[in-house]
């Protein structure tokens, strides 16, 4: 593992019962704040601050339409099979995640 403080604050991240079902949601298909808002039935700041954790290690971005942003999920770790969560965190700092720290 290259980055294993990257990879802990990953983990740290998911570590979140909040921001794993604003995972879950956005596995579906994209999703403005409101519509997550609505889906989790969750006060709008703590989707919006979920939401930051979760761009901040890569996980998610955004798109902008019109005056709303459309999140979607941006690492394909969620999506991978056989391998363990480690394996997949490490993957995903080594793609997305250099020199950030």
């Amino acid at each position: 593992m290259k980055d294993s403080s990257y990879t802990h604050k990953c983990m740290n991240v998911l570590g979140n019962e909040l921001r794993m079902n604003i995972i879950a949601a956005l596995q579906k298909k994209e999703q403005t704040v409101q519509e997550l808002v609505d889906k989790l039935d969750r006060e709008q700041s703590a989707i919006s601050h979920a939401l930051q954790h979760l761009r901040e290690c890569s996980f998610v971005d955004y798109k902008q339409k019109g005056k709303e942003r459309e999140y979607y999920l941006k690492s394909k770790v969620f999506s991978q099979k056989g391998k363990t969560m480690i394996e997949l965190l490490a993957e995903h700092a080594e793609t997305y995640c250099k020199g950030k720290h």
